[in-house]
């Protein structure tokens, strides 16, 4: 299975038809066609003669919609709908707020009180405190929405949740692990965004069991943040495990008992639910194969591109964007991983560009620096540097993981450093392999820590081996990912700060500002 012909033959034709659709859309002068639809090879093994059948599907509408009869009924555009809070106050029991709506018909907003109170809705426990919502009550036709309290949930203790540990998750076991996040106390779990297909990706803070409201803008003063994305590619698996083991760890073990009040940390198990639930479903049958075709999102696009892209309809996208201005993060890592095996395409005649240089695992881990060579963001490498040593310290401390690194370093210069060096190059730092990506500033770049170098200091991809990777070994590339990103925690905790303090006061006026410098001294 880990040296599988048909293997080789479904990247292939997965990658000769996502090529097609780039040469074409640059043959007919339109530019690079990156998200074509799904291409979806199905291979199964049997006796005889082969046989292959093509489906082709049609796009029913950009965007959710439902499909009813011969009609299809869409989402409004944003653009075409509005909400506005007129008021806000405190009755008996709690808060009645006062809302205009326009751009939606009566009966639309009329209909949706009947979910209010039901289980379908999160509404009551987004919206704490409040007990009624009246839309439009200047005109004839306004509406009242009340709102039950919400009810106290039993809690849970994260140790006896099971997580998964060693199971590779699709969205179904996530959403089950989510839901039971939730009750756990210094936990705050909220959705962030949909998919494509309209699947939700979440966010999950560690708050600290505290009551009340908390500034989040002096939060964001005071202590350094640290935003931890997984499965953002949804064959790379282990990540989501990583995220779930390392977030128990925290909560359980005492060294971290006040890490709420010395750092903002949030987590986005998954990212890319469409390709977790495509990958999910293929590897039922060819449990080890890469299936690069789960890469990306439900069409086949790479939206990374997009995080920053107001206008995307690749919704998933829209995720980042709302914690990155949230967070205002100073270290972003990026759990992500490459096959486990020799990744050999003996039928495409051609390397995919995009993948020219893994053909062999180099290591258990290894990582990416995209880093800003503008002299004015100098300080910015010495906190990459920081995070360099720190890993390696921490990785170095694993026997386990050190001497399965050792192995496949030894094995990647053996076959293909030696032979070719600028296309499987591998800059050693200690027993780890980094390699560091240098790029001028640019505000439009996909990085932030490009795109925004005064907030973020570092950008960190983590690359572990765990393409399809199940049972035991998948939990061993998942505490790979929890032992770096817990050598960063752990640098983060013991930084320093200089704020800046500007205080005016007058007669008229009196007025302090606290302003914490970045980047962290490290």
């Amino acid at each position: 299975d880990l040296m599988s012909s048909l293997d080789s033959l479904h990247e292939d034709i997965y990658f000769a038809g996502t090529d097609f659709f780039k040469h074409l859309g640059i043959n007919l002068g339109v530019g690079v066609l990156d998200a074509p639809g799904l291409i979806l090879p199905r291979i199964k093994k049997h006796y005889g003669k082969p046989v292959m059948k093509v489906k082709l599907y049609d796009q029913l509408a950009i965007g959710p919609s439902v499909q009813a009869a011969d009609k299809v009924f869409t989402v409004i555009a944003r653009d075409k709908a509005s909400v506005l809070m007129r008021s806000i106050s405190y009755q008996e029991d709690g808060w009645s707020v006062k809302l205009e709506v326009e751009g939606i018909e009566p009966r639309i907003v009329k209909s949706l009180s009947s979910l209010v109170d039901s289980d379908l809705l999160e509404l009551s426990d987004m919206l704490p405190g409040v007990r009624e919502l009246i839309f439009n009550e200047d005109a004839n036709n306004a509406i009242r929405f009340p709102i039950a309290p919400t009810k106290e949930k039993e809690t849970k203790d994260i140790r006896h949740i099971d997580l998964c540990e060693s199971e590779l998750i699709g969205y179904e076991k996530y959403s089950r692990i989510i839901e039971e996040l939730k009750s756990v106390p210094g936990l705050e779990v909220y959705p962030i965004a949909d998919s494509y297909l309209g699947r939700t990706l979440h966010a999950i803070e560690l708050v600290g069991e505290r009551k009340g409201y908390t500034s989040r803008a002096k939060r964001l003063t005071h202590f350094p943040s640290l935003y931890i994305n997984a499965r953002h590619h949804a064959n790379e698996v282990s990540s989501t495990n990583a995220a779930f083991i390392l977030i128990k760890q925290l909560l359980t073990d005492p060294k971290y008992q006040d890490l709420a009040e010395r750092l903002n940390l949030v987590l986005v198990p998954m990212e890319n639910p469409d390709g977790t639930e495509i990958h999910y479903n293929l590897q039922k049958t060819n449990p080890y194969w890469s299936f690069h075709v789960a890469r990306f999102n439900a069409i086949g696009k790479e939206f990374y591109y997009d995080h920053f892209n107001i206008e995307t309809i690749h919704t998933e996208a829209r995720g980042l964007r709302k914690l990155w201005y949230l967070t205002l993060p100073d270290i972003m890592v990026d759990n992500h991983g490459v096959p486990t095996h020799e990744w050999v395409q003996q039928f495409s005649g051609y390397v995919y560009p995009a993948f020219k240089g893994f053909w062999l695992p180099r290591s258990l881990l290894y990582g990416y620096f995209w880093h800003i060579t503008d002299h004015k963001y100098a300080s910015n490498f010495k906190v990459n540097k920081k995070m360099e040593k720190v890993i390696a310290d921490k990785i170095a401390a694993s026997e386990e993981i050190t001497d399965l690194n050792l192995e496949w370093i030894n094995r990647f210069e053996k076959y293909a450093t030696q032979f070719m060096p600028k296309m499987f190059a591998a800059n050693y730092y200690r027993n780890m392999i980094n390699y560091w990506i240098p790029f001028e500033h640019d505000p439009t770049h996909r990085y932030p820590s490009i795109r925004f170098p005064w907030i973020v200091s570092v950008a960190y991809t983590s690359e572990v081996a765990d393409e399809t990777a199940q049972d035991e070994y998948l939990n061993l590339c998942a505490r790979a990912h929890v032992t770096h990103n817990l050598a960063t925690i752990d640098m983060m905790l013991e930084s320093k700060h200089i704020y800046e303090i500007d205080k005016e006061v007058s007669e008229d006026i009196q007025s302090v500002r606290y302003i914490r410098q970045r980047p962290m001294l490290v």
